[in-house]
C-alpha cells in the first residue's frame, strides 16, 4: 500500500511539472522622470508593560475570624500587590511606504 501511494504521489508531481509555462504579458506605465510614489503611514508608540513592576506590598498568609467566641476562622492567602510600569520600546513616527 505504501509503495502504491508513493508511486501515485510521484506521478502527480511529474504531471504537474510537465506542463509548459506560458509567458504572460502586461503593460505598466513608467514615469520616465524618475518620480517615486510613497504612501505616508503613522506608526504609534510601542510600549512594553510589566505587571510586576513596582512592589507595593509583599504577599503572605493571614488568619481571619474570632478565635475567642468559638466562631469559624479562615486561613487566607494574600497575594503580593504591584504597580504596573511601562517602558518605551519605539517612539511614534511616520514612515514612507513605496506605492
Amino acid at each position: 500500500m505504501r509503495k502504491v501511494l508513493l508511486t501515485l504521489i510521484a506521478a502527480a508531481g511529474a504531471v504537474s511539472f510537465a506542463g509548459t509555462a506560458d509567458a504572460k504579458w502586461y503593460k505598466k506605465e513608467v514615469d520616465e522622470r524618475g518620480a517615486k510614489c510613497y504612501l505616508v503611514e503613522y506608526i504609534p508608540s510601542t510600549y512594553k508593560y510589566n505587571t510586576r513592576g513596582k512592589l507595593v506590598q509583599h504577599g503572605g498568609t493571614s488568619w481571619e475570624g474570632d478565635i475567642v467566641g468559638g466562631n469559624k476562622i479562615y486561613h487566607r492567602r494574600n497575594p503580593a500587590v504591584y504597580i504596573t510600569t511601562k517602558k518605551l520600546v519605539e517612539q511614534d513616527h511616520y514612515t514612507l511606504v513605496p506605492c
